[in-house]
């Protein structure tokens, strides 16, 4: 079990402050046993919020000071030692004083977290890491790219390579699973090795620190292999230098933002030969359209080139205004065209009489690229008043459900029951499963009412300590649980290739949301993958999708199963 120690020592904890530890969910756990609290065992409690709350529990002075009321006298003398305090404090007084001390990097804790057995945890800071780093190259062997991936990079090479124009903005579009990230890491490799000859700064954009340090290490393994020179890397999430040479940098949006009216801004403005931007079909907010269009302005006089990274068929649905809108922002658009690729990789009477599909979904399905889908939905009755709500949000102009109306399905027993139960035979069967839910409330009722059923899980979500978060994504990446349950944080740049079934547990009508929670288990057995995904859907959702075309989008994922 994850921090076991620290569940030995809250044992000793009182049961109305556990109770206070639990907040908002214990009522629901009453409500569930169908009476007082005192029915859920102690230690259930203790694992509930270990999972809720991770190591985040040490920054509240109250638990800290429970904490070392808790533990053995000899070690509360030696962390008064390490502290220099007074060895005549009464346990009740010296738990006070040590409670005083902020959990952060210092010798107490240091101390604490060896005795706790927690190896490996580093405390937030961004001074702790290396800024820049020097990538050299390497002959050992490599995996080369697909002939779908080859395409899409030299049609994107030879826009790079036309300097007619100073700004060329291109737009790769390819569905989750099929390796834009790689694909895109090789166009840049060629872009510094042969068109830029290492002059210029490259610069990657993201969304979150998770999908620029998931970018880089794809970047270390592409260039170690085919670089033809050294080449410094400049990681924006440990902070920036105080200024930049040749080399690229990776950086979120937001530092950017953060950097705008500062002359470091106009450093990597001046000097930014190609800038790329993944999941760029998320930049909606006019600020951050402000940042891009500033960094992207020909005012220096560079060639200037811009890669939109996409795997969604844009803003909303498929044939919107917004839709439209985004797509005329780009000179380009690149995409997998089978047809041309069945063309190339094959003879002429093979390709006349390619027995397959030459729609994109269906013809990488059949290779083995990304996984078939089988949906299967879970149907249930909610409260007439509730029913009412979804039937008025979906005929609404409104991109995307309330947080008001998601709480209250959230908080739906019958529907938990039914989500419950399915888990529950999807554990038996040891098919590991992704959960996506309502709320960050309801992320934690579904893995407390799992863990009152005796099923292990891990539990992932934005406020979680990096920590924790980290070690919940390896137990289930290493399958010591079958179930990870989570909200808003894993729709992106999560890549397990384990995963047997996607569980979404929310209505949404964002197609981009939808696409990539289903994202997450279209990698086929050619990308490390499984053949076949499930994929356990709401009815909300297919009353959404039909409203629409963009329905037709998806149900090219699984008609042929």
């Amino acid at each position: 079990m994850r921090y076991q120690k620290v569940s030995t020592i809250m044992r000793n904890f009182d049961e109305v402050y556990l109770d206070d530890l639990l907040g908002e969910l214990k009522d629901v756990l009453i409500e569930w046993r169908i009476g007082d609290s005192s029915l859920v065992l102690k230690q259930s409690k203790i694992d509930i919020i270990l999972a809720k709350s991770g190591l985040t529990l040490f920054n509240d002075e109250k638990f800290r000071e429970n904490f070392f009321l808790s533990i053995e006298p000899e070690t509360i003398e030696k962390c008064l030692n390490i502290t220099g305090k007074p060895k005549l404090f009464s346990h009740e007084y010296a738990a006070k004083e040590l409670s005083k001390i902020p959990f952060s990097k210092n010798e107490l804790y240091d101390f604490i977290l060896e005795y706790l057995e927690i190896y490996g945890y580093v405390f937030p800071d961004k001074n702790s890491e290396e800024k820049i780093e020097i990538l050299a190259i390497t002959s050992n062997k490599f995996n080369e790219l697909y002939d779908y991936q080859y395409m899409i990079k030299q049609q994107v090479i030879n826009d790079l390579e036309d300097f007619n124009h100073d700004l060329d903005k291109i737009l790769i579009k390819m569905p989750t699973g099929t390796g834009k990230t790689k694909t895109t890491m090789h166009i840049i490799a060629h872009f510094l090795n042969f068109i830029s000859k290492g002059k210029g700064l490259i610069v990657w954009i993201a969304h979150n620190d998770e999908l620029l340090k998931q970018a880089y290490e794809t970047y270390k393994t592409v260039w170690s292999h085919l670089g033809h020179f050294s080449i410094k890397v400049y990681k924006g999430w440990a902070g920036y230098p105080e200024r930049f040479e040749d080399g690229i940098l990776f950086t979120s949006i937001q530092s950017l933002l953060a950097k705008m009216k500062k002359p470091v801004f106009s450093y990597i403005d001046q000097h930014a030969s190609l800038i790329v931007f993944d999941e760029v079909h998320k930049v909606g907010a006019e600020k951050y359209n402000q940042c891009i269009k500033s960094l992207t302005e020909r005012e220096y006089g560079y060639h200037k080139k811009f890669i939109g990274l996409t795997a969604t068929p844009g803003r909303t649905t498929e044939y919107s205004k917004s839709n439209s809108d985004f797509r005329s922002e780009f000179n380009r658009i690149v995409e997998i065209e089978p047809e041309k690729v069945i063309r190339i990789s094959h003879t002429e009477n093979e390709s006349n009489n390619y027995p397959g599909s030459k729609e994109v979904i269906p013809y990488l399905q059949g290779r083995g690229i990304l996984s078939h889908i089988k949906r299967e939905l879970l149907d249930f009755s909610v409260d007439s008043d509730i029913r009412q709500s979804i039937e008025k949000e979906l005929k609404s102009k409104r991109e995307e459900f309330s947080d008001d109306l998601l709480d209250r399905i959230s908080r739906n027993k019958a529907r938990n029951k039914k989500i419950i139960e399915k888990i529950k035979q999807l554990n038996e069967g040891n098919i590991p499963t992704i959960v996506f839910a309502c709320s960050v409330v309801h992320a934690q009722m579904i893995s407390s009412f799992l863990k009152l059923n005796g099923i292990n899980n891990s539990l992932v979500y934005g406020e979680l300590d990096k920590f924790t978060r980290a070690k919940a994504i390896s137990d289930f990446k290493d399958g010591k649980v079958n179930v990870i349950i989570n909200y808003d944080i894993l729709t992106t740049g999560f890549d397990s290739t384990n995963i047997k079934c996607v569980f979404i547990t929310r209505p949404t009508k964002s197609v981009i949301l939808y696409s990539q929670m289903i994202g997450r288990g279209l990698r086929g057995p050619m990308m490390g993958g499984n053949e076949e995904c499930l994929l356990m859907d709401v009815q909300e959702n297919l009353e959404s999708y039909n409203e629409n075309s963009a329905f037709k989008h998806f149900d090219m994922y699984w008609k042929n199963i």
